[in-house]
C-alpha cells in the first residue's frame, strides 16, 4: 500500500467527536487570537490533519464563526424570543454581569477580533455576521415589543442597545476602568427602563 493509500491517523482522531474537536480549535483561538491564524498550524497544534480541518468546517471563516457559537461570549438571549413576557432589562443586565466578567474577557476580545475581520471581508463572513448582528437584533426587537414598544421604533431602538452594550464592553477591554464602564451602563438600562414606563400605556 503506498504513502497516499495510508489513512491519515490524525483524521480519525476526531471521529465522530466534533465537539470535542471543536472546543480544542476555540481553546487555541482564544489563547492564540486570529488575526494571524492559519489552518495548517492550526491543525498540527490539535492533533488532526489540515484535510479533516476543512472536511470539518469547510472554510477559515465558517470555522471562525463555529468558534464564536461555540464559545457563546455573545450568546442571544433567547429567553427574549422564547418568553413574549419576560423582562429584557433583567436578561440584558444579566447578559453583562455574565459577560464582562474578567474570566470571560479573553473570549470576548477573540470575539471582537473576529468581528474586525468580518467588517473587512464581509462577503467570506456573512454567517458570522448574520448571528453576531442579525440574531441579536431579532432578540431585541422581541424583547422591546413584549416590553411594549410601538413595531415602528423596536429596529431603532434595539440598534441603539445593540451599539451602546458594544461600545461599552470595547470601553472595558481598552481602558479596564470597571467602575466608570459599570456605571455608565447601569445609566443606560436607567434610560432604557424609562422608555418602557412611556411606552406601558401605551400597549394597555
Amino acid at each position: 500500500m503506498s504513502e497516499f493509500e495510508r489513512v491519515d491517523k490524525r483524521s480519525l482522531r476526531y471521529a465522530g467527536r466534533r465537539a470535542e474537536l471543536l472546543a480544542a480549535i476555540t481553546d487555541y483561538v482564544v489563547e492564540h487570537g486570529v488575526l494571524e491564524l492559519s489552518m495548517r498550524p492550526l491543525a498540527r497544534e490539535v492533533g488532526v490533519s489540515h484535510a479533516s480541518l476543512l472536511h470539518h468546517f469547510g472554510s477559515k471563516e465558517n470555522l471562525l464563526a463555529e468558534v464564536i457559537e461555540n464559545m457563546r461570549v455573545e450568546s442571544i438571549p433567547l429567553d427574549l424570543l422564547a418568553d413574549p413576557g419576560g423582562d429584557p432589562l433583567g436578561l440584558l443586565t444579566e447578559w453583562w454581569s455574565t459577560r464582562m466578567d474578567p474570566a470571560a474577557l479573553p473570549r470576548f476580545r477573540v470575539m471582537l477580533e473576529i468581528y474586525v475581520q468580518a467588517v473587512l471581508h464581509p462577503e467570506a463572513n456573512e454567517r458570522f455576521l448574520a448571528r453576531f448582528v442579525g440574531q441579536w437584533l431579532t432578540a431585541l426587537e422581541k424583547g422591546l415589543r413584549s416590553a411594549g414598544c410601538p413595531d415602528d421604533e423596536a429596529p431603532l431602538e434595539a440598534t441603539l442597545i445593540l451599539g451602546q452594550v458594544r461600545g461599552l464592553s470595547l470601553d472595558l477591554l481598552a481602558t479596564g476602568d470597571r467602575a466608570r464602564v459599570d456605571g455608565a451602563f447601569a445609566l443606560f438600562v436607567d434610560g432604557i427602563a424609562a422608555k418602557i414606563e412611556r411606552w406601558r400605556p401605551a400597549a394597555t
